[in-house]
């Protein structure tokens, strides 16, 4: 983003790295750095406490309290990989189960995921009291229902736990609807976002920044407006939409896209947006397409 700049981390002085260690020791794990932003714990087992989403879960408490917090963190990590649940009777599982939404890079090769949008995956995940945990390829394959059958699952126990809360906003004077919750799960809510919110045929403009929060714009646009302006309704919806998925991303904590989607008949397109002269250029297909439907009657 053009004029953009990164704020100073208060989480960044190596305060949590140094606590990350002391908690990892007493656990029986030695840690090192490892690229990525990744602190590499090494023991009974080998795993990853990725270090930007550390930082993120530290701003949002008092300082003192980050001892706290780097405890409960790791050791949910360590617990979850230490004390596997049995997941052999499907008949207990299944209730357990979710989908939720991670970056694509996420994807090791043997996880139960599929792709949800462009740069981001819908991976099968157990649900318990203490953790979330990705189920693999191997355990969905021991179960009586798997494939599309186990997402479907998946979401509607995402779905039966409740919806979203929905606030309406003005983004820099463009109207926008912002779906959050405090769960793991609220992109997995993009499946059915036309349950939210009135969208037409002209789709609408997202963003899901993080694992909490959903922002956006239906395209409405009104009876005659002529194309130009139609064009800059959209851009200046695209450009505040863009900031904000930027800013939101960078706190986090989960964050999953810094971009901007299209939304249309529950399909996600990735508009890549680029600056000309500080105005926001949008792509020329969605550009077009969105003339087309606008012209017609």
């Amino acid at each position: 983003m053009s004029g953009r700049h990164a704020r100073p981390d208060p989480a960044d002085d190596g305060t949590l790295d140094s606590l990350l260690v002391l908690v990892a020791e007493s656990l029986g794990y030695a840690s090192r750095r490892v690229p990525g932003d990744v602190m590499l714990l090494e023991g009974a087992n080998r795993l990853h406490v990725s270090m930007r989403n550390l930082r993120q879960l530290a701003r949002l408490v008092p300082r003192d309290d980050w001892p706290a917090l780097v405890s409960d963190h790791v050791t949910t990590i360590v617990t979850a990989i230490e004390e596997p649940l049995d997941l052999s009777d499907f008949d207990l599982a299944q209730h357990l189960l979710r989908t939720r939404i991670y970056p694509a890079e996420a994807d090791n090769g043997v996880l139960a995921a599929r792709p949800f949008a462009p740069g981001l995956i819908e991976v099968v995940v157990v649900d318990t009291p203490t953790t979330v945990r990705t189920v693999t390829t191997e355990e969905m394959e021991g179960w009586p229902v798997s494939g599309d059958a186990l997402f479907m699952l998946g979401r509607a126990n995402v779905r039966a736990d409740g919806p979203l809360q929905m606030e309406e906003q003005d983004l820099g004077g463009v109207r926008v609807a912002a779906l959050h919750g405090w769960t793991f799960y609220a992109v997995t809510h993009l499946a059915w976002l036309e349950e939210y919110l009135p969208i037409g045929p002209y789709g609408a403009l997202v963003i899901a920044p993080n694992r909490s929060l959903i922002v956006a714009h239906p395209i409405q646009p009104a009876h005659g407006e002529p194309p130009r302006a139609r064009y800059r309704a959209a851009v200046a919806a695209a450009r505040e939409l863009q900031s904000q998925a930027h800013t939101a991303y960078e706190e986090g904590p989960g964050s999953l896209s810094p971009h901007l989607y299209w939304w249309r008949a529950g399909e996600l397109t990735l508009l890549e947006t680029r600056y000309e002269d500080d105005a926001l250029v949008l792509p020329t297909e969605f550009a077009s397409v969105l003339t087309t439907l606008t012209a017609e009657p």
